[in-house]
C-alpha cells in the first residue's frame, strides 16, 4: 500500500475529503449555473447525422433546440417542404436519441448551412 493512500500514514499528503471525479463537478457547477438545458440542447448537434440520415444532414442542419423546439435549417425551400413532410418522423427519432420528450416541435427556416 502506498504512503498516499494509507489513511493512517501521519505523512499522508492530503488531510482534505477525497476527490470527486470530474465529470459529478461539472455536473454540480452546471446545475448550479442553470446550463443542463443548454448542454442537453446542445447534443442535437452531435447526433444529428443519426437522426436526420446521410442525405437529409447533408442539406438541412440543426440551428438549437430550447424548449422543446428544434429549429432546423434547410438550404431550400424543396428541403424545408421535405422537413414538413419529415418532422414527426424526424421528432421521434430526436426523442428515441436524445431523451423521451426532449423534442416537442420541429420547425424549419432556409439559409445557407453553417456546419457543411
Amino acid at each position: 500500500m502506498s504512503r498516499l493512500s494509507d489513511p493512517s500514514d501521519p505523512d499522508r499528503r492530503s488531510q482534505g475529503p477525497e476527490p470527486e471525479g470530474v465529470g459529478a463537478l461539472l455536473a454540480l457547477v452546471s446545475g448550479r449555473r442553470g446550463w443542463q438545458a443548454r448542454l442537453r440542447g446542445a447534443r442535437i448537434h452531435q447526433h444529428w447525422d443519426e437522426i436526420a440520415g446521410d442525405q437529409l444532414a447533408r442539406h438541412v442542419e440543426p440551428v438549437r433546440l430550447a424548449g422543446g423546439v428544434l429549429v432546423l435549417r434547410a438550404v431550400s425551400s424543396a428541403w424545408a417542404t421535405q422537413v414538413g413532410f419529415l418532422a414527426p418522423e424526424l421528432l421521434a427519432r430526436a426523442n428515441a436519441v436524445l431523451g423521451a420528450g426532449e423534442v416537442t416541435r420541429v420547425t424549419v427556416t432556409t439559409g445557407r448551412l453553417t456546419t457543411k
